[in-house]
């Protein structure tokens, strides 16, 4: 689990800054119950990246 510790918008894309991310693989992640399929994020360490301009900063991220 990471929780959001910033994020900034890029076009249709917010991008995700996280405390930690996990070593093993996943395929989505979910925020407040709902699943999300993450974009890739290349060359940004520690980020995800999800179609969406709601905000998530502050809050909890489980991958699955």
């Amino acid at each position: 689990m990471g929780k959001v510790i910033d994020e900034f918008q890029i076009g249709q894309y917010k991008v995700l800054k996280l405390d930690e991310i996990p070593k093993k693989s996943y395929h989505k992640f979910r925020v407040d119950g709902i699943e999300m399929m993450p974009v890739p994020a290349y060359d940004m360490q520690q980020c995800i990246a999800v179609q969406s301009s709601q905000s998530f900063l502050g809050k909890d991220i489980e991958f699955i």
